[in-house]
């Protein structure tokens, strides 16, 4: 009877264990799925942008959040003016899903990128985020936001202003493109227009009673920068081409006459013409990329750098 006893209580003892694995495996097995769902949620299938420029990449990830991904067509150190796509860079964009260029007629090369990038991806979303704002044209005229036209200064993103629009226009390219986050996509842009706000007013702050003066820079790239603020440009490297000497004298003698104190650079540009205007007039020679990625960094520190030109 012992003997029948042992075996009958193994015999109800293996099922309990079998019973209780397979409850365990199944709520491992549920808290496995469960977790996969929720990464699968939060992540979300990825979404890819292409934008031409490194500014415009910051811009968007602001807005746009973890769930794109930001391909920039112009690498850093390039310039955006000779810049020519391969076709493998072209293939590898083709997959985006949108591409928020910087404008029609603004870079040489954006116009026909585009038209290949449709004809390879006809459902990719075409976003022009200089849509709205005035530009500048080499005659120092200006024309309505997205008037298309070749010759205009192309650096849009170089003010408070032209970033409030560009962020107006990514928010709804994001929008049409992913319209179940718009109510994220509008926090951020929201937030990221506060930040604009905030280094506008720093700006004018520290740049407060030199309206109308001039700053010295060897590209013409801050047009937008000093409608802006009341300022004037002087470009050393006018129209393309290095100075004259003629011309050079007459810049070291216009930099004595205004005060000037700083000479400013750009990393893409030889800065000897810079550096014979500094020497002849007791100026500093500061670099300032106006490709760099934040912007909002940029601008203030353009502030600074031409608020520190009239510094006795």
């Amino acid at each position: 009877m012992e003997g029948k006893q042992a075996d009958h209580g193994t015999a109800s003892f293996v099922p309990v264990i079998l019973v209780f694995g397979l409850l365990l495996a199944g709520m491992v097995l549920s808290c496995c799925c469960v977790g996969k769902e929720t990464k699968n949620a939060t992540s979300g299938q990825e979404k890819v942008a292409a934008v031409t420029i490194l500014p415009q990449r910051d811009l968007v990830r602001e807005i746009a959040g973890e769930n794109w991904t930001v391909m920039v067509v112009v690498p850093p150190g390039a310039d955006p003016h000779t810049h020519e796509p391969t076709a493998t860079e072209i293939a590898r964009l083709g997959r985006a899903d949108v591409y928020f260029r910087l404008g029609p007629g603004l870079l040489p090369f954006e116009d026909v990128l585009v038209a290949r990038l449709v004809a390879q991806n006809p459902g990719m979303l075409i976003v022009d985020t200089s849509a709205g704002i005035p530009l500048i044209h080499e005659t120092g005229e200006e024309t309505g936001g997205g008037a298309g036209e070749h010759g205009a200064d192309p650096h849009v993103w170089l003010s408070p202003s032209g970033l409030r629009t560009m962020a107006e226009n990514v928010f709804e390219g994001l929008s049409g493109r992913d319209p179940t986050h718009r109510e994220d996509y509008r926090a951020r842009t929201d937030a990221y227009l506060r930040r604009v706000d905030a280094c506008e007013e720093s700006i004018r702050k520290r740049i407060a009673g030199l309206e109308g003066r001039p700053f010295l820079v060897s590209h013409p790239a801050w047009g937008y920068f000093a409608r802006e603020f009341g300022l004037s440009q002087v470009s050393i490297n006018g129209e393309g081409r290095e100075p004259t000497a003629r011309e050079l004298f007459q810049l070291v003698s216009y930099a004595r006459e205004e005060g000037i104190r700083v000479v400013l650079t750009e990393p893409e540009f030889s800065a000897r013409e810079s550096e014979v205007i500094a020497r002849e007039v007791n100026a500093s020679v500061v670099v300032i990329d106006p490709l760099a990625p934040d912007v909002l960094l940029t601008l203030e520190r353009m502030a600074k750098a031409i608020a520190d030109s009239y510094v006795a």
